[in-house]
């Protein structure tokens, strides 16, 4: 069966119509089988026709561009459009005149259903009057059942009616419906027109009183009663001076309040609370910049959490005394916030005691990157697979957001930054609507609210009442918005929730993909100068190695290069060699995926159980890595949001107390390096021989001897070969 093709509505238009296409105002020409031929009205120049088909002037209907205006340029409908003001249609008056002017029309037409009924009627005063009740009677009648409104019709049902005008209202009534092309704007009386627009005060006292109302506009807010005193005191004062004939008179408090009354709105309230609280309270609100797509806009602020958190180390805590823990600090943490503006998923959070830059980048990179392992941490029942690579940023002109390292991840990522105009936070809504969801839905849930302003906070010490640890808020946040906000539904969806939006968007439109791993290492990894040598470069203990690098070395001989490592992810660097970012891979292997937090708390147990050596050997670095992962605090102190951001100052600091003078060695180097020299009858290495203890404090060459002789192993080899090694952290 073959579907019908639609066929094309086609318009009849008269010459005294006016037709609007787009805003824009054209009469009609003339028509054929293929369309109108329209001339604009206000084109300059002599008219030139346009052609429009059947089928463009039905789609324009449809979509609602096309307006037509019946024998609007008739004279009769022009003349009573002056007399109305410009008034064309029943819409443009009030409901009482269009309630008049129906009941008007009403008695016309059943006077002209009389006349086509009696042929002998006509229209004298003396035939009207016989007319009329008959009119009066059919009047009721319909007003009864218009008041019954589709109901059975009783008795107690009211209804108002007006007396029946005279026949020569009627008369003049006729006259004009009829000369006006029976157009029943043309019954509208003058009423609207009435009044007085001139004062009868004297104009002396009339420019008093606009002196004194423009007084109310003042900083210093006085009220109307005070401002209608001081004129009333002013005008006393010039009468003093004059006759009794030219005195002035004091207007009335009514007339004084029309004249305040009469001042703009917002110049008014600019006046008495300046012009930037103004402008918040007259903002505009709407749907704000247009969104289709997930990732299309994010929007990215920060915000100063409602709830005073403990500063201080769960770990800690329950050593404190009673007097300690009442004087132990407190804080406001700043919320870092990533918004899709068209799914309203929260894309990232990050938690810092201010608003840097630092953090900045945090956020924006763990919005582009996989989150599981958050929501794994905050023992989330949903995922919260929100990531890809976004179009553009939207934040505020804040120092974190404008600083050049934010700016310059944005540009990597080829995405465009917008940053919202200084005062005006309705530029970026969405995200200041998310801060107050939180602040009314999560925080309740703990004591040490600081509320949105002092009088809600009342005589509540936040500090003293506060039970929250600074460590722990983050993953609340994080379990609020996986498990609770994104599966709420959200007016502004239209009842849809977050999460479902974003599959919607995400099966409708598609997401960019995200970067890849060594294009987050690359935007986002804090930048180090390393030293290249025979081993490659060397960062936090381990070296990365590669062909090309050492080719390059080759080339240039040893220097110094750029090293751009990824502190979630020390498995690989970047390093910048002949104008581009080279890839190169850790020694060791297992380094894949391993935070350089988890890599030095690997350090600190192997320290702690003294089997730190100069050179170590992987399968002791393996050991320890594989222990540690397997714990789930330390997995989970990884996936913080709120846990301080690690830059290349961290990397330094942590090279120079940790790892100062540790390596790992390799299978290279284990063939013919010192630790291979010392070993046992049997082929087995002594893998303590050559232990070199790092000490807490540097010692003097002299001493140096002394101090190594005193720590060094037994010459009982049997001793330590019984001795067998324990690098598993204890918890």
């Amino acid at each position: 069966m073959y579907p019908l093709k639609k066929q094309p509505r086609r318009f009849v238009f008269g010459a005294l119509d006016r037709i609007i296409i787009r805003n824009r105002e054209y009469r009609w020409v003339s028509t054929d089988n293929f369309g109108h031929a329209l001339f604009p009205v206000l084109g300059p120049g002599e008219p030139i026709s346009e052609g429009f088909s059947h089928e463009d002037l039905d789609t324009l209907a449809e979509k609602g561009l096309l307006q037509h205006d019946l024998h609007y340029y008739d004279e009769g409908r022009a003349l009573t459009r002056l007399r109305n003001g410009g008034a064309i249609c029943l819409f443009d008056v009030s409901p009482s005149e269009q309630k008049q002017l129906l009941q008007r029309q009403e008695i016309l037409e059943l006077i002209r259903q009389e006349e086509v009924t009696d042929p002998s009627l006509v229209r004298t005063d003396a035939y009207l009057k016989k007319v009329l009740p008959r009119i009066t009677a059919t009047l009721v009648e319909r007003n009864q059942a218009r008041a019954a409104e589709g109901k059975t019709e009783r008795c107690d049902q009211r209804f108002e009616m007006s007396k029946v005008p005279s026949t020569r209202t009627i008369r003049r009534w006729w006259k004009t419906y009829e000369r006006s092309g029976f157009d029943i704007m043309s019954l509208r009386d003058g009423h609207h027109r009435s009044g007085n627009p001139y004062s009868n005060l004297h104009p002396d006292v009339l420019q008093l009183i606009d002196k004194h109302a423009a007084g109310y506009c003042d900083r210093r807010r006085p009220t109307m009663a005070a401002q209608y005193d001081a004129l009333g005191a002013e005008i006393r004062r010039i009468n003093e001076g004059r006759p009794d004939s030219e005195k002035l008179s004091i207007p009335a408090k009514g007339t004084f309040r029309k004249a305040i009354k009469a001042i703009p709105v917002f110049d008014a309230y600019a006046g008495r609370h300046g012009l930037d609280a103004a402008k918040r309270k007259f903002a505009v609100v709407g749907q704000g910049m247009e969104s289709v797509r997930a990732f299309q806009r994010l929007v990215m602020d920060g915000h100063k959490t409602q709830i005073s958190t403990i500063a201080v180390r769960i770990s800690k805590w329950g050593a404190l005394t009673p007097e300690e823990k009442k004087k132990a600090e407190r804080e406001r943490l700043i919320l870092h916030l990533s918004l899709c503006a068209a799914s309203r998923c929260i894309t990232g959070i990050r938690f810092a005691k201010t608003e840097n830059k630092e953090t900045a980048k945090a956020l924006l990179r763990m919005s582009v990157t996989d989150k599981s392992r958050y929501a794994a941490a905050a023992k989330c029942k949903s995922d919260w697979p929100m990531t890809a690579r976004p179009a553009s940023i939207h934040t505020d002109t804040g120092s974190a957001w404008i600083s050049t390292e934010f700016r310059g991840c944005v540009a990597d990522l080829r995405a465009t930054l917008e940053t919202a105009p200084v005062g005006l936070p309705q530029m970026r809504g969405h995200g200041e609507r998310v801060f107050g969801t939180m602040d009314r839905s999560l925080l309740p849930n703990f004591t040490g609210r600081t509320f949105g302003s002092i009088e809600a906070k009342g005589d509540d010490d936040p500090a003293a009442e506060a039970s929250i640890f600074s460590e722990s808020i983050g993953s609340a946040f994080v379990r609020y918005v996986v498990d609770r906000y994104h599966h709420t539904p959200h007016a502004g969806l239209c009842g849809m929730t977050p999460y479902n939006k974003w599959l919607e968007l995400v099966e409708r439109y598609g997401v960019l993909p995200p970067p890849g791993r060594d294009e987050v290492r690359n935007i986002f990894g804090p930048r180090v100068e390393r030293a290249l040598d025979h081993r490659g470069v060397r960062v936090a203990g381990v070296h990365y190695q590669s062909t090309r690098l050492q080719e390059y070395r080759r080339k240039v001989g040893d220097t110094t290069v750029a090293v751009k490592f990824d502190p979630e992810d020390l498995g690989r660097v970047s390093v910048w060699i002949d104008d581009a970012w080279l890839t190169v891979p850790a020694i060791v292997g297992s380094l894949d995926g391993v935070h350089l937090d988890h890599w030095s708390e690997a350090i600190k147990d192997l320290r702690r159980r003294n089997l730190i050596q100069s050179s170590l050997s992987r399968h002791y670095v393996d050991a320890a890595i594989r222990d540690l992962a397997s714990m789930g605090r330390l997995a989970l102190s990884f996936a913080d949001v709120s846990a301080p951001t690690v830059t290349a100052a961290d990397l330094d600091r942590t090279e120079k107390e940790l790892l100062y003078g540790f390596d790992v060695v390799g299978s290279e180097d284990e063939a013919n390096g010192p630790v291979a020299d010392n070993r046992d009858k049997d082929g087995n290495r002594n893998r303590f021989a050559n232990a070199v203890p790092i000490l807490d404090q540097p010692i003097e060459d002299g001493a140096a001897a002394e101090e190594l002789s005193r720590r060094a192993p037994t010459e009982d080899k049997s001793t330590v070969r019984k001795r067998k090694p324990n690098i598993k952290l204890e918890d």
